[in-house]
């Protein structure tokens, strides 16, 4: 979707921000005709040019292979498969199966780790620059907790991945600065917990639609929740934010000041929230924007573009349909996530995409007769010529149904009333029967709610190791539709990973022993 805000600049922000791909040379050169951090920076022109240019990174699917996050922690989580074309096809993320086929040499796994890396350096070195910006208090103010926001944001993925990682706020102006150890995943948490802290306190209170897709105060506070109810899950600790301790009743409490005064509803239609009409509605929170309004001509040119692979990846292989394109069919649903599902309840069918219902389609690698409807290849956001790495299909992040359920568990052991409205709430915008809300009703409930969404997997996470297990190893559950030799699904999850992915093996090698491989590798 096109909005006002546009995340990227090309022309700005790929050659001025230092970790990205810049050549030390083209800096030297400084020409007056080329944008470089020397002669940037100068009024709210530029700063917001080099704003979209953090922004930008939440569209980046690709870098050194295909690495959509919630594609991959759907493959990870046991609503998926990786599936694609083939057994060697896209191996990398065939390693997220069961984690015990991750090669930590494999590039793929440097991909997220690069992205990530790039959005936090170009967060901070906008934090750096803004102070000496011609630009009004207020300008600077909410910008200031806009890229503080995206910091947290990228280091929260970062975190969750890897675990063990560098922690960086500052810009490494000199290559002696670049070989940074790994802090321990307390002081990343922290460090993400006091930027949404700071982030809360000059972002405006208000949607995204009406500030064009930047990030709200609101949804600073529900990136919060969902940051504190992992971190306590995995850690079983509270964040520290330096000022503040981010507790079970704060947490608890910022959902609360969203439900009362954040002016958020459930979209009445729950299939309409994936359609072009449902972008930036009255359930999402925070969602990043994507669109075909950049074309580029080939999926390996994915970050120059504002597109959205991980629908190309979701969507069946060998289809000609007039309502879906094609793809490549990664992250397969699996029965298990099918048999969820109450029998009447209408998100399964709003959910999942049948292969039954084409009149042709390929039996790839994993193939189980499940897709992603959500994310789906629908003619609506069909780019023209080339669009593989062009849809236009935004990603809901942060959706109002989160809230409550993050709400309801919560205040689980606390008030019952409360977690019990806020489940029946959800249930009843599908018309599903009430239910008395505990632990394994709100993950239930969490499940079939949020799937194809790349959220299961951190909450299995969360959950514990032993539960990640159980739950990853019963998805071996065959289907009637699958096609393939069983052994193609039988999972068998490596807990001594941790579910985490290796710290990508370049990176070691060239840090000459000051990074450490992660647990199991």
């Amino acid at each position: 979707m096109k909005t006002r805000f546009r995340y990227i600049k090309h022309v700005c922000v790929s050659l001025l921000l230092v970790g990205s791909g810049c050549s030390k040379s083209f800096l030297e050169l400084d020409p007056p005709s080329q944008i470089v951090e020397s002669n940037f920076f100068r009024n709210e022109k530029e700063a917001n040019q080099a704003l979209a240019g953090v922004y930008h990174v939440l569209q980046w699917n690709q870098w050194m292979g295909f690495h959509p996050s919630h594609c991959w922690s759907e493959a990870a989580s046991d609503d998926a498969y990786s599936g694609g074309g083939s057994q060697s096809d896209g191996v990398g993320i065939k390693g997220l199966d069961q984690f015990r086929t991750v090669t930590i040499g494999d590039q793929t796994y440097r991909g997220l780790w690069s992205i990530y890396y790039a959005g936090i350096a170009r967060a901070n070195v906008y934090l750096d620059k803004i102070g000496k910006v011609t630009a009004s208090d207020e300008f600077k103010r909410t910008t200031i907790a806009e890229a503080k926001f995206l910091r947290a944001y990228f280091y929260f993925e970062l975190v969750r991945w890897y675990e063990n990682v560098p922690l960086v706020t500052v810009p490494l102006v000199d290559a002696a600065q670049y070989n940074q150890p790994q802090a321990k995943p307390e002081a990343v948490f922290n460090q993400i917990a006091k930027d949404l802290e700071e982030a809360m306190a000059d972002l405006p209170k208000t949607t995204q639609r009406q500030v064009g897709g930047h990030a709200t105060h609101w949804g600073a506070k529900a990136l919060m929740a969902r940051v504190y109810l992992f971190y306590k899950g995995v850690y079983n600790q509270d964040l520290q934010t330096g000022a503040k301790t981010i507790n079970k009743t704060v947490a608890r409490d910022y959902l609360e000041d969203i439900i009362n005064n954040g002016g958020f509803k459930l979209a009445e239609d729950f299939a309409g929230i994936w359609r072009k009409a449902g972008e930036f509605g009255t359930e999402s929170v925070f969602e990043v924007s994507h669109s075909g309004l950049i074309p580029v001509s080939n999926v390996n040119d994915q970050r120059l573009g504002q597109g959205n692979l991980s629908v190309h990846m979701f969507a069946p292989r060998g289809i000609n349909d007039p309502v879906y394109t094609a793809g490549w069919s990664y992250s397969t649903i699996t029965q298990s996530l099918y048999d969820e599902f109450e029998p009447n309840d209408p998100r399964r069918d709003q959910t999942i995409l049948y292969g039954r219902d084409f009149s042709a389609i390929a039996k790839s690698w994993q193939y189980t007769g499940y897709f992603n409807k959500k994310y789906a290849t629908h003619i609506e956001y069909k780019a023209g010529a080339n669009s593989d790495a062009n849809w236009g299909n935004n990603y809901r992040s942060i959706r109002y149904a989160d809230v409550l359920l993050m709400a309801a568990e919560l205040w689980l052991g606390d008030n019952q009333g409360k977690a019990d409205a806020y489940l029946k709430l959800v249930r009843d915008r599908v018309k599903m029967p009430e239910v008395k809300a505990t632990a394994e009703s709100i993950r239930h409930e969490r499940r079939v709610e949020f799937a194809g969404e790349g959220i299961r997997y951190w909450d299995l996470l969360r959950y514990g190791l032993d539960y990640a297990k159980k739950a990853i190893d019963a998805s071996s559950t065959r289907g009637a539709d699958y096609d393939g030799d069983q052994s193609r699904f039988n999972m068998d999850w490596d807990v001594t990973k941790r579910g985490r992915l290796p710290i990508p093996q370049q990176e070691v090698d060239i840090a000459n022993g000051v990074l450490k491989q992660n647990p199991g590798y």
